[in-house]
């Protein structure tokens, strides 16, 4: 079972091909709403899953520090109701986080024991629902849960950094993009397709927290001008600093995840940044029919 359906992260995971051997049922909002403990009931009575992938979230890191209570509500309270169902029903549970969780202070890739320090209300309710995730499974003998952590999540289609650079690239107007912040870009797609086989293949992994990405890292700026190289597009942007492009949020400076580990566990690729949006965009075009 999906939840956050209709999102960016569970509509990829909602449309994955599966076999035989998995039946997948992904919910939106409308149907599950994770903040309310009745509804989390009634999907589990209806449904019965085996495992539940929680991709639900409240990502505008922005407008969280003037929503604190729905940022909340969406990314602690409701990680937390389902983790407690999952754990009383005896399912296993999938919950999708973020880099945000560290404050960007390291220089060297992220790891899973790593201690976080979010910055800023998005960061903080994150985090903290990967403390009501971990708290719900204490107390079980053979706890099945996985937090799985990803960083500067697109894909070749909907509303993210990709799709605004190539709307944006694709007007003619001059950019300046920020230089100094270093992470390594996750396609939704692959996410979707790491995430059910570790659903399907639970023995592969531990429980616990892991990080997922690719090789890298690289900065914003380095993302889309090989965006633009792709696409084909001569786009004047320069690079500017995190300060001379200011945010209600304080974002982490250096956020790239040491992903090689959850990886190879999954028997999955584990790919250069460059590579996976190469592929990317491949994968488009061969759906599609389209050129670039």
């Amino acid at each position: 079972m999906v939840t956050g359906a209709n999102g960016q992260l569970g509509s990829r995971l909602s449309e994955h091909p599966v076999d035989a051997q998995m039946h997948l049922v992904p919910l939106g909002r409308k149907e599950l709403d994770i903040a309310d403990t009745e509804s989390i009931k009634r999907a589990i009575e209806v449904h019965r899953p085996d495992v539940i992938i929680n991709a639900a979230a409240y990502t505008a890191v922005d407008r969280a520090e003037s929503e604190p209570e729905l940022a909340r509500q969406i990314n602690a309270t409701g990680p937390g109701l389902l983790a407690r169902a999952c754990a009383e029903h005896g399912i296993d549970f999938i919950h999708v986080s973020t880099d945000y969780v560290f404050d960007g202070e390291a220089r060297r890739p992220y790891r899973p024991e790593d201690q976080p320090n979010p910055q800023g209300i998005y960061a903080a309710t994150k985090y903290n629902g990967e403390q009501q995730v971990e708290e719900a499974f204490k107390s079980l003998d053979n706890p099945r849960w996985w937090i799985v952590r990803v960083a500067w999540l697109y894909d070749v289609r909907g509303s993210n950094f990709m799709q605004t650079m190539l709307r944006l690239g694709r007007a003619g107007k001059a950019l300046r993009i920020v230089q100094d912040q270093q992470g390594s870009p996750t396609a939704a797609r692959p996410l979707a397709a790491a995430l059910l086989t570790l659903a399907k293949h639970p023995s592969r992994v531990p429980s616990g927290i892991w990080h997922c990405g690719t090789e890298g890292p690289t900065t914003w700026f380095e993302f889309a001008q090989a965006i633009f190289k792709e696409y084909g597009l001569e786009v004047d942007a320069s690079p500017c600093s995190t300060a001379e492009y200011p945010t209600p949020a304080k974002r982490p400076s250096y956020s790239y995840l040491d992903g090689a580990a959850f990886a190879h566990a999954l028997k999955l690729p584990y790919m250069p940044w460059e590579l996976e949006l190469k592929n990317e965009i491949r994968a488009l075009e061969n759906a599609t029919g389209d050129e670039k």
